[in-house]
């Protein structure tokens, strides 16, 4: 029987791709049949089913590499991108908790809040996650250090540290609002003159790329004004493509040979790590000379500097401090777009629920054009908006992993240790057991006030974590959260947000993060009393 047409192709770019398939199922089979032997015969007690009994797809389909195409085309009507859409069906067919042969060994999948909560809540000492291959043989070949994403144990620990108390306090946070401001000030100002957004992932990406260099650099990197000389844009969205493509492969080629899917992710990856690595030195020089004039002090008084306080730190050598900034920009960026993307036509296509949060801003900021710290925290409905919008479009593929560290009970059933389990927030979101009417945008569901009856979502916390949970949730949360409230009170404080009369639905694409799958028109009125 043939294998999927992407594979094909991609076994095809080998010279002898036969070699490859016995090279990469003897690599893994020995451990992994060990494994597996060991995860089917932990015998059941009282009435904890074994690991052998959880339901999922039987008999070819758990054959090594080759069960997981079989879920794919030409077999299937699934291609790798309809990966939520087949496992949806596969808990309707078996229920909360299946089991899935994925390459060697089998991953389990839980599609109900309370069994995501036992597992993120689960004992975790080394925190490991399962391994991302395209990034890691990229990183070894080109000799370059891992970021956070991809270490695991105490290495990860050691830079999650010194990392997370730069970034993740809210006091430290809170520093760089007038910075998100400027850039935010800037987007409408510069929207103002044409009225309209003729692709909005894409001039939001702009924006966040100029927020995140703010962050990174304290600078401005000219991607508002066009100034720039680097093509953001489209070497984050090959970064990314190829990632998502690589990371459905049954065989990863690309570990042995240069794929075109791999050359395609170095020449993306590289190009913006060297940005980072340009940049980094352009403000380290300008730091020292600061230094050496005896005005360092005075310019770290009047703007936070997540830069300066990296290269300070002993725990981190100037080659992580490159990744730490490369895993903020893969991470940061597009999923921060889409997500306002999403709300601005969530927004534009339910005007009442725009009209209360004008109302909410107005009451809350009144004519004033800075934002504060006090603002931000008493924006509940800006808040609810932002909350709904990732609860129907969920921002990242499927959801978080963790490999379990111990023995877990979950469902019925005993999952042995160092089994990797998939939370599927991106299904759980949508479920109307969890979210009552969950294709509607309604943001009263996340209002402790409201007495809809669709709040019962909020009885279901660990179903919606956007930026996962734990020591392992996403370091960038809060600055990405600022962002996006900045973002959109600037808009809708200055404009009233209109899609083109036509567009009823908006086309997505789920790649390693939901994206909008067309160029979006957005029309902006200009409010009676806009704030300038």
């Amino acid at each position: 029987m043939a294998l999927s047409k992407r594979i094909t192709r991609d076994l095809l770019q080998c010279n002898n791709y036969r070699v490859l398939v016995k090279r990469c199922i003897c690599e893994h089979a020995a451990a992994a049949m060990m494994n597996e032997h060991h995860c089917e015969t932990i015998p059941a007690t009282d009435d904890i089913k074994p690991f052998s009994d959880i339901p999922g797809p039987k008999g070819i389909y758990n054959i090594p590499f080759l069960g997981i195409a079989l879920q794919f085309k030409p077999f299937t009507n699934y291609t790798p991108s309809d990966m939520p859409e087949l496992l949806c069906n596969l808990r309707d067919k078996y229920g909360d908790i299946v089991k899935l042969k994925t390459g060697t060994s089998s991953m389990v999948y839980v599609f109900h809040p309370d069994y995501a909560k036992t597992v993120f809540q689960a004992q975790y000492k080394e925190h490991a996650k399962t391994q991302m291959k395209l990034p890691e043989t990229f990183f070894k070949r080109n000799n370059i250090p891992k970021g956070v994403v991809l270490l695991q144990g105490e290495e990860w620990m050691k830079m999650r540290r010194s990392t997370q108390e730069k970034i993740l306090r809210p006091a430290i946070v809170a520093n760089y609002v007038p910075l998100i401001e400027t850039v935010a000030d800037d987007f409408v100002d510069q929207l103002r003159k044409t009225q309209m957004i003729n692709d909005l992932h894409k001039e939001l990406t702009n924006y966040t790329s100029e927020s995140i260099g703010m962050l990174c650099f304290n600078k401005r990197l000219g991607y508002l004004d066009g100034t720039s000389d680097f093509d953001f844009y489209t070497n984050l969205q090959e970064m990314l493509t190829s990632f998502h493509q690589a990371f459905f492969l049954p065989i990863k080629s690309y570990k042995y040979f240069n794929t075109g899917i791999y050359k395609r992710f170095e020449s993306s990856t590289l190009k913006i790590y060297r940005l980072a690595e340009r940049e980094i030195k352009s403000q380290k020089q300008k730091l020292m000379k600061l230094e050496r004039e005896g005005k360092l002090e005075e310019y770290l008084e009047k703007e936070p500097n997540f830069l300066h306080s990296l290269l300070s730190d002993h725990r981190v050598t100037d080659e992580q401090v490159s990744v730490i900034i490369l895993d903020l920009i893969g991470a940061g960026i597009d999923s921060t777009a889409n997500t306002i993307a999403f709300l601005l036509c969530d927004l534009a296509q339910n005007p009442d629920k725009q009209k209360k949060l004008y109302e909410e801003i107005k009451n809350v900021l009144g004519k004033s054009k800075k934002v504060k710290k006090s603002h931000l925290a008493n924006l509940s409905y800006l808040k609810a908006c932002v909350k709904e919008t990732q609860r129907k479009r969920f921002p990242v593929f499927i959801g978080a992993q963790r490999i379990l560290e111990h023995d877990l009970v979950l469902g019925g059933y005993r999952i042995p240790k160092q089994t990797a389990v998939a939370i599927n927030n991106d299904a759980m979101s949508v479920d109307e057991r969890f979210y009552p009417r969950p294709k509607e945008f309604i943001p009263e569901r996340w209002l402790r006030s409201s007495d809809e009856d669709v709040t019962m979502g909020r009885n279901h916390p660990f179903g919606m974590k956007p930026f996962g949970f734990g020591q392992r949730s996403c370091l960038g949360q809060r600055f990405a959260e600022n962002e996006i409230y900045i973002c959109i009170l600037k808009l809708i404080q200055n404009f009233e947000v209109l899609l083109p009369a036509n567009v009823t639905d908006i086309p997505t694409v789920k790649r390693t993060f939901i994206t909008p799958d067309a160029e979006i028109k957005l029309f902006l009125k200009e409010r009676p009393e806009p704030v300038v």
